[in-house]
């Protein structure tokens, strides 16, 4: 079950959805709507379920909550991100020159950065009308994933365009998601100042249009 916390509270305090679900595992019995005499047992049957981190109530009926063991996870710290994405991204880029497979650590701190700024700010935050601002390790993992589709030999003695592919693969999952420009201008200051991880690299090089990567080459 996902997003177990997500049910409107009516104001009785009671989430109907929830109730049914509870009534299921306490009873482990559900009835056939169109022949009401028939009564269908569950057996052998294991619920799991998680919570959205961000929005609806967090708190779940304690009568459901009693049949399952609780588990809670918080976003990883930064040293650990690095450890656990370097050695991800190391693996792929020890094929490409040195200047390239030098970037590895920084290209993930860089990375962390950004991702620390946008996961904890305030303004990054779903509302109403920003309810799509859901981000979190997906957005990581899917940066690091991406970059190494990148082959050794697009990129030979070419650290720039690395760190282009880079920038161009941030905009991607976290630019083109956001619609306020107070958002856009917050954004590009997280990646400005990740630049700072990766060296010597001037942000006229590195975030000049077009920033488009991608194959325009069928596989077939």
């Amino acid at each position: 079950m996902d997003d177990l916390n997500m049910p409107y509270v009516d104001q009785y305090g009671t989430q109907s959805p929830i109730c049914l679900v509870r009534q299921i595992i306490d009873h482990g019995i559900v009835y056939d709507r169109e022949h009401l005499d028939e009564q269908k047992l569950l057996q052998d049957v294991m619920f799991t379920a998680c919570m959205n981190p961000k929005a609806g109530s967090f708190h779940v009926d304690g009568r459901l909550s009693r049949h399952f063991t609780l588990v809670s996870c918080l976003t990883a710290e930064r040293e650990i991100l690095k450890t656990i994405y370097a050695q991800i991204l190391d693996a792929h880029l020890k094929a490409f020159d040195k200047s390239i497979a030098e970037l590895t650590g920084k290209l993930v701190a860089a990375t962390t950065t950004v991702f620390w700024g946008v996961a904890t700010a305030p303004q990054f935050m779903p509302t109403a009308r920003k309810f799509h601002y859901q981000f979190n390790l997906r957005d990581f993992s899917k940066i690091v994933q991406n970059l190494m589709l990148a082959q050794p030999a697009h990129y030979k003695g070419q650290p720039l365009a690395m760190v282009r592919l880079w920038a161009h693969e941030c905009h991607r999952v976290w630019l083109d998601r956001l619609i306020e420009p107070a958002d856009c201008e917050q954004y590009m200051g997280y990646m400005k100042n990740a630049l700072k991880e990766l060296g010597d690299f001037k942000e006229e090089d590195v975030f000049a249009e077009p920033l488009l990567y991608t194959s325009y080459v069928s596989a077939c």
